[in-house]
């Protein structure tokens, strides 16, 4: 049931992590704006927050000093003290605050659409082939989940070097310019806290990136489970996707479990390298200030400052291991961007007559050890009613694929009006056709907009008009609220024929000159059938239309019917001209009838 992954995710193809963040970084040009109002509001609360421990240690010397000496407490400056103190530790905290705020309503709220969008407009550029071979829920958790992560964990970079970093280089040359001996004893730890946390976070990033692909998988089958829910409950398959379920569970529970207990251990060591450190400081510190060597205020200034140190370090540590969860969903989500687009067309010619259309020696393979189209020759005149017959797999859905372009030959030529197609922009290419798919799309929006559905400027009259040509209007006027009725999600609130006229109606409306169908009636009653045959009949005059049959009963007057097996045309003609024959084509006919007895 489900696609194959064709988003390759290996090591031989994954990219250094400095590469990874070297991208990272580029991507943060359009909010530079946002993170150099952060950097600013960031050093204005270091500096805030740093006067605080200045500031207890005079007051602490006062006290001190009124205990041992004697010396009286001037009250009013220690009143004017205590108010610059609050207003230290609040306007450092409201800063800090104010820059979360920012960074994580603006910057990280640009960043996460900016990105979005590349990837959406990224999947319209990618061929059909890569949405053939990727699971839907494969490209929503990267479009989503990854894109959620890495915008996250970009606030949480931004803050560990503006903030983290700035404090350490703060703290530390305000702890050197009280005593060097005790900051010593705080920071000579901190290099193998920190060598500590990076190669811990290295070994983390494969788990991290183990657990975003198994992440996909689980989407993907989420996805696929929701949308075939009729089809197992069919086949009472519940206990069978219970136990896939179960499968991928386990091994995301093992990827997770793994992923976040090697991130997990960084915290932990920098918080018990801060706790020596600390205690350094108290044993380092009363020795020294016993002997008269810095004075108590001193003391606690600096630890006060071993406090305030523990806060970056660790935020430090939380953002490597932040960063390598990243740099697993940016690896996955640059890997998407990074995939081969189509090719872009030179020329961008349009064709400018009626819809003839011409393969010249058209030899084309999905995969290229198993060719499919050999050497396909044909000439259809603007107007004509092709018909396309034959075995399923035997290439006629492919021979429609060229001819919009949905794939690229792989050798020969296909023109329309003598323009080579491989010459023109896709998206005018397929302008020149309508489709009516066996498979009928209807979007959750109400029957009017369903048949506007590409036609931007059509008026109200012009989509009456044409659902009265597709044998539509009546239906419509008898739903709820008419050409307002809201078809909802999973269109159930019509019936399939019903469904279809619409698309007949949205193509009529479309008014193109070639047409493509894909046999329309196959799921539907009989009475629906006559009148969707009814509405195609109209929707075909004086256009040149490929229909891909499945009844034969249908295509009967067919000006030319292309009886394609392996690849190759192996009949042509009319139905009459076929049947006379008493070839391949004679025997598909008869089949089918054989089966109605």
């Amino acid at each position: 049931m489900s696609k194959s992954t064709s988003v390759k995710e290996t090591t031989q193809n994954k990219p250094s992590a400095w590469k990874t963040v070297k991208r990272l970084v580029r991507d943060l040009k359009p909010i530079a704006w946002a993170i150099a109002i952060s950097g600013v509001v960031c050093i204005c609360s270091v500096a805030l927050i740093s006067i605080a421990p200045e500031i207890v240690s005079i007051m602490t010397d006062m006290i001190y000093d009124f205990g041992d000496k004697g010396t009286p407490i001037d009250i009013k400056r220690m009143g004017d003290l205590a108010v610059y103190l609050a207003l230290a530790y609040v306007g450092g905290s409201m800063l800090e605050m104010a820059m979360a705020v920012l960074m994580t309503n603006i910057a990280s709220r640009f960043y996460t659409k900016g990105l979005r969008i590349r990837i959406s407009d990224k999947i319209r550029r990618l061929p059909v082939s890569f949405v053939d071979n990727t699971p839907n829920g494969e490209l929503l958790s990267r479009m989503m989940n990854d894109v959620s992560n890495m915008s996250n964990t970009v606030y949480v970079i931004i803050e560990t070097l503006m903030n983290g970093i700035v404090k350490i280089i703060v703290i530390a040359v305000l702890m050197y310019m009280t005593n060097w001996i005790l900051a010593t004893a705080v920071i000579v730890l901190v290099p193998l806290s920190i060598a500590l946390s990076a190669f811990i976070s290295s070994k983390s990033e494969k788990s991290w990136h183990d657990f975003r692909k198994v992440n996909g998988q689980m989407y993907a089958f989420i996805e696929e489970d929701y949308s075939g829910f009729d089809t197992v409950k069919a086949f009472n398959l519940e206990e069978r996707q219970r136990a896939i379920c179960n499968d991928i569970s386990a091994t995301y529970r093992a990827k997770v479990k793994r992923a976040y207990y090697l991130s997990g251990l960084v915290q932990p060591i920098i918080a018990f390298t801060n706790n020596i450190a600390y205690v350094a400081v108290c044993i380092a510190g009363g020795i020294l200030a016993v002997n008269g060597v810095v004075s108590v205020g001193d003391v606690i200034k600096i630890i006060l400052f071993a406090k305030m140190f523990a806060g970056p370090l660790e935020s430090i540590a939380n953002g490597m291991g932040s960063i390598q969860h990243t740099l697993a969903c940016a690896n996955r989500v640059y890997n998407l961007l990074d995939t081969e687009e189509m090719s872009v067309a030179v020329s961008q010619d349009e064709p400018q007559g009626q819809g003839e259309v011409e393969f010249s020696h058209v030899y084309f393979a999905y995969d290229k050890d198993k060719p499919l189209i050999k050497d396909l020759n044909l000439k259809v005149k603007a107007g004509q009613k092709v018909a396309l017959v034959g075995p399923t797999g035997g290439g006629k859905t492919t021979i429609v694929n060229l001819l919009m372009r949905f794939y690229d030959i792989d050798s020969g030529t296909i023109t329309i009006d003598g323009v080579d197609t491989a010459s023109m922009d896709r998206a005018k290419l397929r302008g020149q056709f309508g489709m009516v798919l066996q498979d009928t799309w209807l979007f959750n929006g109400t029957v009017y907009d369903n048949i506007a559905y590409g036609s931007d400027n059509a008026t109200y009259d012009e989509v009456v008009e044409a659902a009265k040509h597709a044998r539509a209007d009546h239906f419509i006027r008898t739903l709820p609220n008419g050409y307002d009725t809201v078809i909802n999600e999973e269109s159930t609130n019509i019936s399939s024929g019903q469904k279809q006229l619409l698309t007949i109606a949205r193509s009529y409306l479309a008014n193109r000159k070639m047409l493509i169908l894909d046999e329309a009636t196959s799921n539907v009653d009989t009475r629906s059938e006559i009148l969707i045959q009814k509405a195609m009949d109209e929707l075909l005059r004086g256009r040149t239309s490929f229909v891909i049959a499945h009844r034969l009963s249908t295509i009967v007057n067919a000006d030319v019917i292309l009886v394609i097996n392996n690849g190759e045309v192996v009949e042509q003609g009319t139905h009459l001209q076929l049947m006379a024959k008493n070839g391949f084509y004679t025997k598909i006919y008869n089949s089918q009838y054989e089966l109605l007895k």
